[in-house]
């Protein structure tokens, strides 16, 4: 007897909800019209905490307990309908009295009907034998009056299950949920079931869709299989993700109690699609068909109510309807929240834009797309964040080659989540990297002209005062993006030195060798560019122009390279240099046109960096690389259309700096800064 209890109770029922899930079903099969479930809280200790099943059903006399509740294995179903005949009964096997046995080594029953109670106490441990030893064991109990501190004075009965065999407390949200689960609406309408005095209701779903709808009546839909069998199920998608695996899926009930228990999907949740929806989904199916018999050999459900036989030929036609069933509610929800994200999309003002301004294959091609990101497990800001970097997706295309591996990942959500992760680190990766640079330079180009215009000295006497000199030697490309400066700041005897020619460092004058020049570059073709610079406001004499000319004279002596020279300033001339004018005579340039020249090499990267796609520039060098990857996948050939269409586009740089050369001599033009 003891191995028995141990196999059919402790064995079978080692989890707390399926066990006092049996002894609620016990309480019903009692014809019970309440079920008071109370649990430990507070401090835990298996060896003192109890749980308690106390019912206000027909009770047992002491004839009953010893006839029907000991005997193991008796079909109540078969015996008789229960105290109330009107239910039908749940036990089957006759052993879910032995659940207690699961969880608890100690099982204390009192039952009571007629003004007699029957008390009786049940340890596994007294009730184990050695193998193959076989004793009779005498069970002592009481008869005595109903005492008092019962729920019910009339008849009931009440189970306390002592020396708990789980080493943490009972979850009373968990168990609230699992019992709300295994028994169906009627069977909660018929027979209030209550955990720590709180009575267990439907689970609380913030649902996003659900059918049938919330309020509906009747709440199930039906359908009659093809054998003739009739089912009735509610399925639908919450809000948020159901945290409680209790929750999800489905539930198939029979005759009121679980016969599959959650979460079950059908076994389709793997392939169906829109499978991420199972996080979501959650509903009930009830196939009193399954649990019709009264024998044995009919029962299609397992000991501990937890599965289905599915193998069975009296359910192949269940769980084909029900893999049916689950894959299109997995599509529905799918569809659902495809819908919902794209009008999310466009009901943002600045996305639908975007999206607007894209060509009517990539916006579909987008929306398409943006649909999924409804399928991720993100909040709404998140999820318009993934979307902003989506259409960035389509706004770049032609830089990267994100929209292949976006689709690719279409049915695949998480993939797609980490693709759109990834645009935003785009910045790490080397063609970004360049951008980065390149708007840093723009920066300085704005510093630039900042100091130019408050007319910022050329050099500071003062530590910590701006000025030109410092921001060149610093960022030399401002002076020409194509010129590489080599030195600052120099002397030219110490500069004719360097380069070898102590003799001619040895002919200058004092005043002459110690004379400076202020940047020395190299520029086209090998040639050098000999830079003096002054600040934006100065007006330039003539000799500020001659004391260059000397500088270069003397420079070029030693070289064979030929060596410009340009002066830097204002072309607010002091002196008329009109007479000066000869071939060895400095470029003079004004800093707004300096700046006008570095500004034209890198503004058009603006557009990229900004993603202005409604910029020129974005579209030119879009359409740069389209043809760049054309050439290099299919060959240097431009067919008749593009031959008539005339030269592509050409370095943006440099067709504007060809077009406008900056001026040299005394030629007067207009700048920014109002210099002339």
């Amino acid at each position: 007897m003891g191995r028995t209890l141990e196999h059919l109770g402790v064995q079978m029922y080692k989890r707390r909800d399926t066990a006092i899930a049996e002894l609620v079903a016990n309480c019903w099969d009692a014809g019970a019209r309440n079920v008071w479930v109370s649990l430990p809280v507070g401090e835990y200790d298996r060896s003192s905490s109890v749980i308690v099943v106390e019912d206000d059903g027909a009770g047992m006399s002491d004839e009953d307990v010893e006839d029907h509740y000991l005997v193991v294995g008796r079909n109540r179903r078969q015996a008789d309908a229960g105290a109330d005949t009107a239910r039908r009964v749940m036990g089957r096997k006759g052993i879910g009295k032995l659940a207690g046995f699961g969880i608890a080594s100690v099982m204390e029953l009192t039952t009571w009907r007629d003004s007699v109670s029957t008390a009786l106490t049940l340890d596994i441990r007294k009730l184990k034998l050695g193998e193959r030893e076989m004793a009779n064991i005498d069970l002592l109990g009481k008869v005595e009056p109903i005492p008092s501190g019962l729920r019910s004075t009339e008849h009931g009965t009440r189970l306390v299950l002592r020396d708990l065999k789980h080493s943490t407390a009972p979850a009373v949200d968990r168990l609230v949920e699992a019992l709300a689960r295994r028994f169906s609406t009627t069977v909660r309408g018929s027979m209030a079931i209550f955990v720590n005095d709180h009575p267990i209701g439907e689970p609380e779903i913030n649902w996003a869709t659900r059918r049938p709808p919330v309020g509906d009546t009747p709440d199930f839909e039906t359908e009659v299989l093809a054998s003739g069998n009739t089912v009735r199920y509610h399925y639908g998608f919450s809000k948020t993700v159901l945290a409680s695996s209790e929750l999800r899926g489905f539930t198939v009930m029979a005759n009121g109690k679980t016969a599959q228990a959650p979460p079950f999907f059908f076994n389709v949740e793997t392939t169906a699609t829109g499978q991420h929806g199972t996080k979501y989904m959650s509903g009930t199916i009830e196939a009193d068909f399954l649990d019709e018999g009264v024998d044995d050999d009919s029962d299609l459900v397992s000991t501990d109510r937890q599965e289905i036989d599915w193998e069975s030929p009296e359910t192949v036609e269940l769980r084909a309807w029900g893999e049916e069933l689950t894959r299109k509610a997995l599509r529905e929800f799918r569809e659902f929240k495809q819908v919902q994200m794209r009008e999310r999309v466009l009901e943002d003002e600045q996305l639908r834009a975007r999206l607007d301004h894209l060509d009517r294959p990539s916006r579909d091609r987008a929306l398409s797309l943006l649909g999924n990101l409804g399928l991720l497990d993100n909040d709404n800001d998140r999820e318009l964040d993934l979307a902003s970097n989506l259409i960035s997706a389509f706004e770049y295309q032609q830089f990267h080659d994100f929209i292949s591996d976006l689709e690719a990942v279409e049915e695949k959500p998480e993939q797609l989540e980490f693709l759109l992760e990834q645009i935003d680190g785009w910045k790490a990766i080397e063609g970004r990297a360049i951008l980065e640079v390149i708007k840093g330079r723009i920066s300085i180009i704005d510093k630039f002209h900042g100091l130019i215009v408050t007319g910022a000295p050329e050099t500071a006497h003062l530590q910590g005062d701006e000025n030109i000199h410092d921001l060149i030697a610093d960022f030399p490309w401002l002076l020409d993006p194509e010129w590489q400066v080599l030195a600052e700041e120099k002397s030219i005897s110490v500069q004719l030195r360097e380069w070898a020619r102590e003799d001619l460092a040895d002919q200058l004058t004092d005043q002459d060798g110690r004379q400076r020049y202020d940047f020395l570059a190299l520029g086209d073709e090998g040639s050098l560019v000999l830079i003096e610079i002054k600040r934006s406001d100065y007006a330039p004499t003539i000799d500020d122009i001659q004391r260059l000319i000397k500088y270069k004279a003397n420079l070029q002596r030693a070289q064979v390279r030929p060596i410009r020279a340009v002066f830097i300033s204002s072309k607010n001339f002091a002196d008329d240099v009109s007479d000066y004018e000869d071939a060895g005579f400095p470029v003079l340039l004004s800093w707004a046109e300096i700046h006008s020249r570095t500004k034209a090499y890198y503004e058009h990267y603006r557009a990229l960096l900004e993603g202005d796609i409604a910029d020129p520039s974005f579209h030119a060098k879009a359409a740069e690389v389209a043809r760049t990857r054309e050439v290099l996948e299919h060959g240097a050939y431009r067919g008749r259309v593009r031959r008539e269409a005339g030269l592509g586009a050409q370095d943006p740089i440099r067709a504007d700096l060809d077009a406008s050369p900056p001026s040299s001599g005394t030629e007067v033009t207009e700048s920014e800064d109002g210099d002339r």
